[in-house]
């Protein structure tokens, strides 16, 4: 055969024509092979999809994704709310019981504070004697009372405060220990 003016055997022309047919078979098997797991990868990614469409597939993630998106601001909403009331609740309580009286000997009085994180509140005092019961309430602001406060107000409130620095104390360790 003669090519570009030069002569070229036909069995190399043969030889060439098959290597390329080959090579061009492979490339083509390959791609049938790359566009089998393509589909494949597409149809789970439609699976969960309304429809068939990659366009309805995106739609549809972008929607959920919106919605989680709008549920973690709700959340997070809830969440600061819930932190601003938190100081304003009640965290810190103590009772002790007391003998008001000398010749009682039935530890029948007590004393109850209820603080919430800046030592507001009130403290609660129940006097016995053996004719007649007495209830005091003395309000609290910031650990202070416009009322005088007897011995045992004042140890309600601060077994009221050691309760809580103690269960705080012992949250924090509990955290550190799940940490480790």
């Amino acid at each position: 055969m003669n090519l570009f003016g030069m002569e070229i055997p036909t069995e190399l022309i043969l030889f060439y024509g098959g290597i390329l047919f080959i090579i061009t078979f492979i490339l083509a098997v390959s791609g049938f092979l790359i566009a089998v797991k393509t589909n494949r990868r597409m149809k789970k990614v439609l699976h969960d999809a309304a429809g068939n469409d990659i366009t309805d597939a995106i739609i549809n993630y972008y929607q959920k994704c919106t919605d989680i998106m709008n549920h973690y601001n709700e959340a997070e909403t809830r969440l600061q709310e819930i932190e601003r009331n938190m100081g304003t609740c009640v965290k810190k309580i103590g009772a002790i019981r007391y003998n008001a009286f000398e010749g009682n000997n039935s530890n029948l009085s007590f004393a109850a504070a209820v603080l919430d994180d800046t030592d507001s509140g009130f403290v609660l005092n129940g006097v016995y004697s053996r004719g007649q019961t007495a209830t005091y309430l003395k309000p609290l602001t910031n650990g202070k009372s416009l009322f005088e406060l007897s011995e045992e107000e004042k140890e309600a409130i601060h077994t009221a405060q050691f309760n809580y620095e103690k269960k705080m104390q012992m949250n924090l360790r509990a955290k550190t220990k799940e940490k480790e």
